[in-house]
C-alpha cells in the first residue's frame, strides 16, 4: 500500500455546486483502488465520507467539506 497526504488547501471549491473537489492522475489506478481517510483533530485517521469517481485521466474525490485527506493507495504485489 502506498500513502499520498494532501491538505485542504489543495482542494479545489466550486462555488456552483458547493463542493471540494480534488483531482488525483490516473496513471495504472482505478477508483477502486484507492481508499480515502481524513485527517482528525488528533492526527489520527477515519474513514472520509466522500465520493470516489473513475474519471479518463483522473480519479475525482469530491467532499462538501474542506478536510485532510489520505490516500491509500491499494498495489497488488507481483
Amino acid at each position: 500500500m502506498q500513502i499520498k497526504d494532501y491538505s485542504r488547501e489543495e482542494l479545489n471549491y466550486h462555488q456552483s455546486e458547493n463542493n471540494y473537489t480534488l483531482s488525483v492522475p490516473k496513471k495504472f489506478l482505478s477508483a477502486k483502488d484507492v481508499r480515502v481517510k481524513k485527517k482528525n483533530p488528533d492526527g489520527s485517521f477515519s474513514d472520509a465520507d466522500v465520493e470516489i469517481r473513475d474519471e479518463e485521466n483522473n480519479i475525482l474525490i469530491i467532499t462538501t467539506i474542506p478536510i485532510d485527506i489520505r490516500l491509500e493507495i491499494l498495489v497488488d504485489d507481483l
